[in-house]
């Protein structure tokens, strides 16, 4: 089934990539394609939110069909000689280059802002200047729907009630100020054939752009339909691999465990019924496999811990800190008064919301543990104490010990990394490793400050809500 699975991703894939090639071989035959796709995607590729790169695909269109109408124009007012209406179509021209360059630069919303109030502003000058048989105002209406097109309605809605007030206002305007620029109008006949030019072009640009507003919308709809089901494929593998987790854990504690502790009950019975006769070099080879036994039932319970963390939870509750270290404290008695060490609370620990017992308890022993055990002062002392910020309660656990070298910042918290042989202190190198996943379970950061020979202090955070 696996095999098969497999397969039909390989045969989708390759299927995508023959379509992938044959677009680019089509846009390679047909280079003003290629070069119209690309206008198109100027901004939107880039780190910018999915939803807004529809509008900036959309502000492309109309920057590049308005560039092209504004060329249009551009010639007739060469041609007919009507040199103050050339600079407004020369305006629009360069307000589109520089929109262009805008987006390419990532200043997509200024881009938008930009192309909103200067293409009014200059089709104002247009209007007025063509006289008034062209019906030049008419142009208004598809200024009307620019906000529309290139704002997110639910998002934007200042800016669009703005973008469709600026039209309206200046084709009122246009109306009054007309009569001042009678010396700048067309000719009668110069004004029809604007006339029915401006119709064929604002029919153009209108069906465009809705066009381009529906196609980007059914194609985020489909987009949104494929992050669900590859969303939804994912949360499957999820649970398939905390299944295999969870089986993983159960063969380390029953079959794993089984033959360790055979070995280490038969070393029993040998040392039990021939300890006496065993040579001294035999009896050292005896007491390494006990020691090696235990050590390998050690580390199968802390590899079963690490894995267990986050799963099979009841559900979080108010967890009391100064109990959890109370219990630390009391389970380590023996080892603090050989030691004639001490735990230190500054003060009374708080109640923290949201989280397991056994989990906080599995960081303050490790931690604790270890200011401890790495210790060579006369009286060892472990100092807990917390901080209280807006959203995270800071934890701190300070011991007198041997301290870490700044060197080991990045790795101490992998699992089994040691610093020291087993000779020296005992442990398996996972108890870190264990207080950093359950830290970050809780969405907070663990990171310690030491000097060398001066002690430790680990920091960890826990978020309060």
């Amino acid at each position: 089934m696996a095999n098969f699975r497999d397969n039909a991703i390989d045969f989708s894939l390759t299927d995508k990539t023959a379509e992938y090639s044959e677009k680019v071989k089509s846009n390679e035959m047909n280079p003003l394609v290629s070069l119209y796709e690309n206008l198109l995607s100027v901004g939107a590729d880039s780190d910018i939110e999915k939803s807004q790169k529809k509008y900036v695909r959309i502000t492309n269109f109309l920057t590049i069909n308005a560039f092209v109408a504004s060329l249009v124009y551009l010639t007739i007012a060469i041609l007919w000689e009507k040199w103050f209406w050339m600079y407004s179509t020369l305006g629009v021209s360069l307000l589109c280059v520089c929109v262009g360059f805008m987006n390419g630069f990532n200043y997509t919303r200024l881009s938008r802002i930009t192309f909103m109030i200067g293409v009014n502003l200059l089709l104002f000058v247009a209007v007025a200047t063509m006289g008034p048989m062209a019906k030049g105002e008419s142009i208004f209406v598809i200024s009307l729907l620019i906000p529309f097109l290139i704002y997110d309605l639910k998002k934007d809605k200042a800016l669009i009630v703005t973008g469709a007030a600026l039209p309206l206002l200046l084709m009122f305007l246009s109306e009054l100020t007309m009569p001042y620029f009678k010396a700048y109008y067309l000719s009668n006949d110069q004004q029809l054939l604007m006339y029915h030019i401006g119709i064929v072009v604002q029919f153009c640009l209108a069906i465009g752009a809705i066009y381009q507003l529906v196609m980007y919308s059914r194609k985020a709809e489909n987009e949104l339909e494929s992050s669900q089901v590859q969303m939804s494929f994912q949360t499957n593998e999820l649970k398939r691999s905390n299944s295999d987790l969870e089986q993983f854990a159960y063969i380390i504690s029953h079959d794993l465990k089984a033959p360790v502790r055979n070995i280490s009950s038969f070393m029993n019975l040998l040392v039990n019924k021939h300890g006496n006769s065993l040579n001294p070099e035999a009896r050292e080879f005896v007491d390494y496999s006990r020691n090696g036994a235990k050590r390998m039932e050690r580390l199968i319970d802390d590899v079963l811990s690490y894995c267990r963390i986050g799963t099979n939870l009841p559900n979080p509750t108010p967890v009391n800190l100064n109990d959890v270290v109370s219990t630390v404290r009391f389970e380590l008695s023996d080892k603090l008064k050989a030691a004639d060490g001490m735990v230190v609370i500054s003060k009374e620990l708080p109640v923290v919301n949201n989280v397991h017992s056994s989990l906080m308890y599995h960081v303050f022993q490790n931690l604790i543990t270890n200011g401890l055990k790495f210790n060579k002062s006369e009286k060892p002392e472990i100092n807990v104490f917390w901080t209280n910020s807006l959203n995270y309660y800071t934890f701190s656990v300070h011991d007198n010990g041997i301290g870490i070298s700044k060197e080991f910042s990045d790795t101490i918290f992998q699992m089994f990394k040691r610093l020291h042989n087993e000779n020296e202190y005992d442990g398996t190198g996972i108890g870190l490793a264990i207080c950093k996943k359950i830290v970050e379970y809780y969405n907070g950061e663990i990171w310690f400050e030491s000097e060398t020979g001066k002690g430790t202090t680990f920091h960890f955070t826990i978020r309060k809500f």
